[in-house]
C-alpha cells in the first residue's frame, strides 16, 4: 500500500541563514565538508543568525532535530548550535557525489537513509546547504513513512527559489499544462513520484525548464545509457482531448 508523500499545502519555507557563496569561503567550510566537526562548528558560528534560531524554537519548542547525518559535519554543528534535542538514529546510508550530478541524474539516484523515527513526533530536518533539495526530500520521506511528522526544515543556505521547499502552486500548474498526465506517469515508472506534490519546488522548476516531454525522456535515456529511449506508447497520447478540470482536480492541483 503506498504511503502518501505529498506535503501539506501549508508547509512553511525553509529557514535560512546565508548565501552559499558567503558559506564556501568561510575558513573550515571544506574540512567541515570532510568530516571536520570542530571546523564544522566554527563555520556554523560565523553564519548563523540567532533571532532565526529564537524563532524557530519558540515556533516549535517540543520539535526534535535530525541532522543529515553523513562524513559532512556541518547539519550536525548546525543541530548543536539551534539548541533543541537531536535525534542520532538516522543516518545516511548512500549518496553519489551530488554535486557532480546534473539535475535529473539527481531525480533518478536518490540518497539512502537508514535507521529508526518515533511516531508521532514532531521532527525538524537540518542540512547545511540546500539546492535542489533532493537529500532533504528523500529524508523527509523516509521520516513520514515511518510515522513521523515533518514540521520544518532550516538549512545554512539555500539555492534561489530553494527555500520554498514544497512546490508552489503556481508552478505545479504550470508544469501540468506543459507537459500533463504523461509526465506524472514517467515520474511514477522511474521511482521518482507519484505525483507533483512529491517533488520539491525547485525540482518542479527545473522539470518546467524542458522545452518538450521528449527532451525529458532523451535526457533520462542519455544518463541510464539507452541510446534509443523509447516512450510507452500510454504516455504518448494528448492529455488536452480530456476535460482539464477533471485531471485538474485528479492530481489535487488546487
Amino acid at each position: 500500500m503506498h504511503i502518501s508523500l505529498t506535503w501539506d499545502k501549508n508547509f512553511p519555507k525553509g529557514y535560512g541563514h546565508t548565501s552559499i557563496a558567503f558559506l564556501k569561503r568561510c575558513c573550515g567550510f571544506y574540512q567541515a565538508k570532510n568530516g571536520d566537526l570542530i571546523s564544522a562548528l566554527n563555520v556554523v558560528s560565523k553564519c548563523v543568525k540567532q533571532e532565526r534560531l529564537q524563532e524557530l524554537r519558540k515556533k516549535y519548542p517540543n520539535a526534535v532535530l535530525i541532522p543529515v547525518l553523513g562524513r559532512n559535519q556541518l547539519p550536525l554543528a548546525l543541530a548543536y548550535e539551534i539548541g533543541l534535542p537531536i535525534w542520532l538514529n538516522v543516518y545516511l546510508l548512500h549518496s553519489v557525489s551530488r554535486k557532480l550530478l546534473c539535475a535529473i541524474h539527481r531525480l533518478l539516484h536518490k540518497p539512502i537513509f537508514t535507521g529508526y523515527i518515533r511516531k508521532n513526533t514532531d521532527y525538524i530536518l537540518v542540512d547545511d546547504i540546500i539546492a535542489q533539495g533532493g537529500t532533504i526530500l528523500a529524508l523527509r520521506n523516509f521520516v513520514t513513512a515511518r510515522g513521523g511528522n515533518v514540521v520544518a526544515v532550516i538549512a545554512l543556505a539555500y539555492a534561489v527559489g530553494s527555500q520554498n521547499i514544497a512546490p508552489l502552486k503556481k508552478n505545479m500548474i504550470r508544469l501540468f499544462l506543459k507537459f500533463g498526465n504523461r509526465l506524472v506517469q514517467l515520474l511514477n515508472i522511474y521511482g521518482i513520484a507519484v505525483s507533483f506534490y512529491e517533488l520539491t519546488n525547485s525540482q518542479v522548476i527545473y522539470l518546467n525548464r524542458f522545452t518538450s516531454f521528449e527532451n525529458i525522456i532523451k535526457k533520462i535515456a542519455e544518463i541510464n545509457n539507452e541510446p534509443y529511449p523509447i516512450i510507452p506508447h500510454f504516455l504518448v497520447y494528448d492529455i488536452f482531448k480530456y476535460n482539464f478540470e477533471v485531471k485538474y482536480e485528479d492530481w489535487h492541483l488546487r
